[in-house]
């Protein structure tokens, strides 16, 4: 997911990674790994992205229409999940078992530019906050939950245009739960009241993070209101670009939002995007 940049300085979550400890030290010690190679692009009529840092020993795997699997263990960061591209406000529904083993997030997840923002709405995490050393703007009351509001800066950062200095804007549901719905223009309209602007969407997905920890995540996401709203999970779908042909290329991925890199194509290099078919790992 670029990025989950951040994806997950000291770094704070904010400074765009989710771990405490500083980025340097922590890089250093990273041994490539064998795991699933970074690709991005389309799958049964989702846009997906998978980024590793190649620390960890990690696995991401497409599934039959929005759902997706992921595994990880060991050192470095991962991000993956599935969406759309471009994002919108639209209503999210996800399902599925999150079940993270120390720094991690479960969230929606996405970029705009024009302003160039990085954005996350967590709707679980492990042992960390993503939101910890962020500015508080506020709060907004969604889709059952109080959710708080933070905004950072990074600085000289991998993003979905390569190393720049652009916002990020968060919204952290107080209630953990790994199924559910996110009305993502409730978060947007909060945010814009705060005098947190979006841009042009760029992609959108429901993206699992991880940060030198290990856990799994097994989503499927959809749009439109679900019916149950499940709370629960860890501790503490319009339509997108189709594409049933498999193959899987190495994928731009960057940081996300506590991290330095991951889910995507931002904090990372860019990669070519593929098609891939359905239930078949990245490769």
């Amino acid at each position: 997911m670029v990025h989950f940049t951040s994806v997950f300085a000291g770094l704070s979550l904010v400074a765009g990674s989710l771990a405490a400890p500083s980025k340097e030290g922590l890089f250093s010690k990273i041994t490539k790994r064998a795991g699933t190679p970074n690709s991005s692009g389309t799958n049964n009529g989702f846009y997906y992205s998978w980024w590793s840092d190649g620390g960890a020993d990690a696995t991401y795997t497409n599934g039959e229409g929005g759902s997706y699997s992921m595994e990880w263990k060991d050192g470095g960061n991962v991000v993956g999940g599935k969406g759309w591209s471009p994002g919108k406000a639209r209503t999210i529904s996800y399902e599925g078992e999150y079940k993270p083993n120390g720094n991690s997030y479960l969230s929606v997840y996405g970029w705009t530019r024009n302003p160039l923002v990085e954005y996350y709405i967590v709707e679980s995490f492990g042992t960390y906050n993503p939101s910890s050393g962020a500015t508080k703007k506020g709060t907004v009351e969604a889709d059952g939950s109080t959710y708080d509001i933070f905004e950072t800066t990074r600085t000289n950062a991998p993003s979905i245009d390569g190393t720049q200095t652009f916002q990020q804007y968060w919204s952290v549901r107080q209630q953990h739960r790994s199924t559910g719905s996110v009305d993502t223009g409730l978060h947007f309209d909060a945010w814009e009241k705060a005098g947190m602007k979006l841009g042009t969407h760029d992609y959108q997905i429901l993206a699992t993070e991880g940060y030198f920890s290990s856990g799994s995540s097994h989503m499927t996401v959809s749009e439109g209101a679900s019916s149950g709203g499940g709370a629960g999970g860890s501790t503490g779908g319009d339509a997108s670009q189709g594409g049933d042909a498999s193959g899987n290329g190495n994928g731009q991925q960057g940081g996300n939002g506590n991290s330095s890199q991951q889910p995507g194509s931002e904090n990372q290099p860019q990669q070519q995007e593929i098609d891939t078919g359905a239930n078949e790992p990245c490769q």
